[in-house]
């Protein structure tokens, strides 16, 4: 993607990295605590126990993954495409815009799910929005972005799908490109 036509940038809000870096913080002492009862006469015996070192390797892990991970934008929405970078996944999505097949969010919801198609089948990334900086204004702009490309809104119950009016016509087995089948309003119950 030619990252030289932005059309926003949204980061991470700033206490994600604050949190990344109090995880970091309880990691070291709790290294060096166990650290200096190993090498004294004073010894525990859950500190040579290897689970206890194998969970403050996953607490370092996971402090770094976090900082690490805030050092770039959370959502980049591009002439060409959109790229999501949520703290649970360890890459980033680059997706085109033809290749988006819709969204959902619950109404009032902090989720954001994104569909979309990939060579070996349809896929989806989910976006946490309390972790978005500027998280309105990045609504906004994908809303807009996906109605310019002839994207339409269906509401299902407490669910919000934005979906290609072209896109209804594959309904095939159940699903939409968007989830679930939504229903018409006009089918009887059983």
């Amino acid at each position: 993607m030619n990252l030289s036509s932005e059309i926003g940038q949204f980061g991470f809000r700033p206490w994600v990295r604050r949190a990344g870096l109090s995880i970091l913080a309880v990691a070291a002492i709790v290294t060096a605590l166990m650290w200096s009862m190993v090498h004294s006469s004073f010894r525990y015996g859950w500190v040579r126990e290897p689970f206890s070192w194998i969970y403050v390797a996953v607490l370092w892990i996971g402090g770094l993954r976090i900082y690490m991970g805030t050092l770039k934008n959370a959502a980049e929405i591009l002439e060409s495409g959109l790229i999501l970078r949520p703290l649970h996944r360890f890459g980033r999505a680059d997706i085109d815009w033809t290749a988006v097949k819709g969204t959902e969010q619950m109404i009032g919801g902090d989720r954001l799910i994104v569909y979309y198609e990939r060579g070996r089948g349809l896929r989806f990334i989910a976006m946490n929005l309390n972790l978005v900086k500027r998280r309105r204004q990045f609504e906004i702009t994908l809303e807009e972005r996906l109605r310019r490309l002839g994207f339409v809104e269906k509401v299902v119950e407490r669910s919000r799908y934005l979906t290609r009016v072209d896109a209804r016509a594959d309904e095939g087995a159940g699903l939409t490109p968007c989830g679930p089948t939504m229903p018409s309003g006009n089918e009887d119950s059983p």
